[in-house]
């Protein structure tokens, strides 16, 4: 596989939990925590930061930096003004990793960017199988069906597939936020307009579908942690100590 660059959007501004990214009850802040285990699976991890603040404590631990917009609609946007400072080729293989992750495993980095590498495909993200506690009809957990060649045929917040008969063959898969695109496509996909069913779902992916591109989806089973709210972090800092010491 091509050498993959993870770069992590790091926004400053969160509605649920202001500043979150800096937040640092762990003795390192979560942009950290995130950098660091995306260098787990990646040889170059940037981080593109809305804010002077973000970039320089990203640089204090010595990480690599650039300083984007604040005016961005998705991470995908900031991530594409990224390449560009960057100034990354257009067949470079680039990962999306949300800056709210801190436990994001590299195994589903990896697993994104052997997706976006198959024959065919525009874009690469990851699905596990529902955990015992998840529930499929939780708007906030996003589902997505797959094709017969393990590409995407929709993502939606609500129940999918719908098992009209008790039992069926179908899995219930739920999708993890995770996306790795070449920097030709990328540029391509943030060109693209908006779309009725991405708007409905409020789920940026289901442009590139609308759009008649391809997304590849590796199945990784995994249990996403991403940092939402201040209850969600004062979680993650207890497994953190407990984990650390």
């Amino acid at each position: 596989m091509d050498q993959v660059v993870a770069i992590i959007p790091a926004r400053l501004g969160s509605t649920r939990f202001p500043g979150k990214v800096l937040a640092d009850r762990t003795g390192h802040p979560l942009i950290w925590h995130v950098w660091a285990a995306a260098r787990r699976a990646c040889g170059r991890v940037v981080v593109a930061a809305d804010d002077a603040r973000v970039a320089e404590v990203v640089r204090g631990f010595g990480g690599e930096c650039v300083l984007t917009r604040q005016d961005h609609p998705n991470g995908s946007s900031r991530l594409a003004e990224a390449a560009t400072l960057l100034s990354l080729p257009d067949d470079s293989l680039v990962v999306n990793v949300q800056g709210d992750e801190p436990e994001i495993e590299p195994g589903v980095i990896n697993a994104a960017a052997e997706a976006a590498c198959r024959p065919g495909v525009h874009a690469g993200t990851v699905a596990s199988p529902l955990g015992a506690g998840d529930d499929p009809a939780d708007p906030n957990l996003v589902k997505v069906v797959l094709a017969e060649n393990g590409e995407a045929l929709y993502f939606s917040r609500a129940a999918i597939p719908h098992f009209r008969a008790t039992g069926g063959p179908a899995r219930v898969l739920r999708h993890v936020g995770i996306y790795a695109y070449r920097v030709s496509f990328l540029r391509t996909y943030v060109g693209l307009a908006p779309t009725p069913l991405e708007e409905t779902e409020v789920l940026e992916q289901l442009r590139i579908l609308e759009h008649g591109y391809r997304i590849g989806v590796a199945i990784h089973a995994c249990t996403p942690q991403g940092i939402d709210t201040p209850g969600q972090y004062e979680a993650f800092v207890a497994r953190w100590r407990a984990a650390n010491g």
